[in-house]
């Protein structure tokens, strides 16, 4: 199971306020499937699982195409919130080498995941503070944002914004007053050059470094449909 995560403050007037993402993560020590070929086996999946061995899956985004793939995250794994001292040295393994994770969030009105066509997000976070909205995953509980996307690299790739590894650097987004008056919040970002060219055209936040690093790695389509699905009380 995740750790809880601290609960957030919302952006207001274009400003980001306290920000502390948390994850829990881990490593899997067995051999992965590609990205690509977990991405295809299912339609588009939100919310987290649990499987037997204390481990959560949780889907995610690939930024190279935009297709869905699978994150696992045991229990008790390495993992690294610098959040309340950001000058602090990042302790290993981290301090190395790590990809970025982009948290891709959206706000309550956005519409992004309704009408024909659309599919849900990675992750619903509302009903902690709504009751009887969607809530399937106990992090990034933030006050406004109705659920976000996780989008990460291909193993083997080699980007501007990173690559694929089991070591990860969260980095958060946020749609800015601009983005939410011009409708561009109702538009899904699931490429990381999508996310770069929104940022660039002032409907997205530059990076938000939440300071969390984790160890997660990729599992198939199979591995997450056979878990169970988890649910949260309000409040949790």
């Amino acid at each position: 199971m995740f750790r809880r995560l601290v609960r957030q403050q919302p952006m207001r007037q274009g400003k980001l306020v306290g920000l502390f993402v948390s994850l829990t993560v881990a490593l899997v020590a067995a051999a992965v499937p590609s990205i690509a070929r977990a991405s295809v086996t299912v339609p588009w999946q939100s919310g987290m699982r649990a499987v037997g061995n204390g481990a959560t899956i949780e889907p995610a985004v690939n930024y190279t195409d935009g297709t869905q793939t699978f994150l696992i995250t045991p229990n008790n794994s390495p993992f690294y919130d610098g959040s309340a001292n950001p000058s602090a040295p990042i302790p290993p393994p981290f301090r190395n080498v790590s990809a970025p994770l982009y948290l891709v969030t959206y706000p309550l009105g956005s519409t992004v995941d309704t009408g024909p066509g659309a599919s849900p997000l990675n992750c619903y976070t509302e009903g902690d503070f709504i009751p009887g909205l969607p809530y399937t995953c106990n992090h990034a509980q933030i006050p406004g944002i109705k659920g976000h996307d996780h989008l990460v690299g291909v193993p083997g790739s080699k980007k501007a914004g990173g690559d694929y590894n089991v070591q990860w650097h969260v980095l958060a987004t946020f749609f800015t007053p601009q983005g939410q008056q011009d409708g561009a919040m109702n538009t899904r970002i699931l490429t990381l050059d999508q996310l770069k060219a929104a940022q660039a055209s002032g409907d997205v936040t530059p990076f938000v470094d939440t300071y969390i690093y984790f160890d997660c790695s990729v599992v198939s389509a199979p591995v997450y449909m056979n878990a169970t699905p988890l649910n949260f009380p309000p409040g949790t």
